[in-house]
């Protein structure tokens, strides 16, 4: 989930560490988010998104995602929910709904064939409150921070953060717009999102490249 907000130095996307003991991505500074559980297939009557059935599993995993890893509970009507909760029952006791309609479907990328892990993940824009607090579960997230895409790159770039070209190439893309309402406006005019597969070109010197799409190579790289 790409969590906005716009801060005194401009747009602030939302980022935490995983755990050092993750199998996947260990210590790595993300976005938050996770895989989709057996509830998020079955929580209509708690998730309102007003657009293909299809895709409810896929917002409500962001959803209860954001919740459960940065206490960000994305309701109507508003509510203070423990992210340690069953969100989708605390909402439902409190008689309301988490609201998919407020994200803005952004890219869907696909991890490249050859790997051993493989996931098919599909990045969501949700612009919250300026004042918007994060706090991370401590289990599989620590160190929540709301920083500009610029400087989350150059901690990347100064070794002081890692991440991963996913993570890299969104914040590359967040740091072209001006503002949250940007961003949202670019995401209003998207009519269809593309299936972007990377391809990984493997050096005689054990090093490695990843091309995408649009960059020069992509289409000769190895697949």
């Amino acid at each position: 989930m790409l969590a906005l907000r716009q801060g005194a130095g401009g747009l602030e996307v939302l980022m935490v560490r995983r755990a050092k003991s993750a199998v996947f991505m260990g210590g790595a500074r993300v976005f938050p988010g996770g895989a989709i559980d057996a509830a998020d297939r079955d929580c209509a009557n708690v998730v309102r998104w007003s657009g293909d059935p299809e895709e409810l599993p896929w917002r409500a995993a962001a959803l209860r995602e954001l919740a459960e890893e940065a206490g960000i509970v994305v309701s109507d009507p508003p509510l203070d929910v423990d992210g340690g909760a069953d969100i989708f029952t605390a909402i439902a006791q409190a008689g309301a709904v988490l609201d998919a309609d407020r994200l803005y479907y952004f890219s869907n990328w696909v991890t490249p064939p050859g790997l051993s892990r493989r996931f098919d993940t599909r990045f969501y824009v949700l612009e919250v409150a300026a004042d918007a607090e994060a706090n991370a579960d401590l289990t599989e997230v620590f160190d929540p921070e709301w920083v500009t895409p610029a400087e989350a790159l150059a901690r990347g770039d100064r070794d002081e953060w890692g991440i991963e070209f996913p993570t890299r190439r969104h914040l590359e893309a967040m740091g072209r717009f001006r503002n949250c309402t940007a961003v949202v406006d670019h995401c209003r005019k998207i009519e269809r999102v593309d299936r972007i597969e990377p391809r990984v070109v493997f050096d005689d010197d054990g090093s490695w490249s990843i091309f995408v799409p649009g960059d020069p190579g992509y289409e000769e790289a190895l697949r």
